[in-house]
């Protein structure tokens, strides 16, 4: 199950937002080392949980086990203003229907290997495909490990590598330009989710802000 927030921020002290900001500790900063990112009380959260981003959880239960976030590239985000470096080929792409693609994790007990998804990492991709599909998003923006370029093209997507493998952290990362197409859609679901392969280009998970929950 998928639970999609925006228009929050840590202030409102969502649960499965709360869960994600420990998750996303115990992935960048625990595992990956990223020490810049630690904070004393295990949540990681940074300027740009803002109340425009937009967060995709995946749920098992009540539990948060996979998580990314959505960013507009209208404003600062991570490729501008803390990576530019993994933005050598071209300007840093901008624009309303364009988003940055960011933080994304998931949970050590859920996730496949590392060329193929598990079973929470599909669910997350293709409920990102979606979300972007049904609000009028054409380009993403990414900074991953150069192994999702061959995960993406092999769902749909138009991958533009925005420069070479760059060791960042301790690991190798690229920037990455994303087209999101009609095709895109269609080839996702029927690698990630065939029983889904007939519902319309728009069908996704609803967004929830603070004031609809009960």
């Amino acid at each position: 199950m998928i639970r999609i927030f925006q228009n929050v921020t840590a202030a409102d002290r969502i649960d499965e937002l709360e869960q994600a900001w420990r998750l996303r500790h115990r992935v960048f900063v625990e595992e990956k080392g990223w020490s810049d990112l630690a904070r004393p009380d295990g949540r990681e959260i940074d300027q740009f949980d803002h109340e425009e981003a937009v967060h995709l959880c995946v749920m098992r239960g009540r539990r948060v086990v996979a998580y990314a976030r959505l960013l507009p590239t209208t404003r600062a985000h991570l490729l501008s203003d803390v990576l530019p470096e993994l933005c050598r080929f071209r300007d840093v792409p901008r624009g309303t229907e364009t988003m940055e693609w960011t933080r994304h994790c998931v949970d050590a007990d859920h996730r496949g290997s590392t060329f193929a998804m598990g079973e929470a990492e599909r669910e997350l991709v293709l409920a990102i495909v979606e979300w972007v599909a049904a609000n009028g998003i054409d380009h993403l923006t990414a900074e991953g490990h150069p192994v999702w370029v061959s995960r993406l093209l092999r769902l749909g997507f138009g991958v533009e590598p925005l420069c070479l493998p760059t060791p960042i952290a301790g690991e190798m990362a690229m920037g990455l330009f994303i087209s999101v197409t009609e095709a895109t859609v269609a080839k996702t679901r029927a690698v990630l989710a065939p029983e889904r392969a007939g519902l319309p280009r728009a069908a996704m998970a609803a967004s929830e802000r603070p004031e609809a929950r009960t």
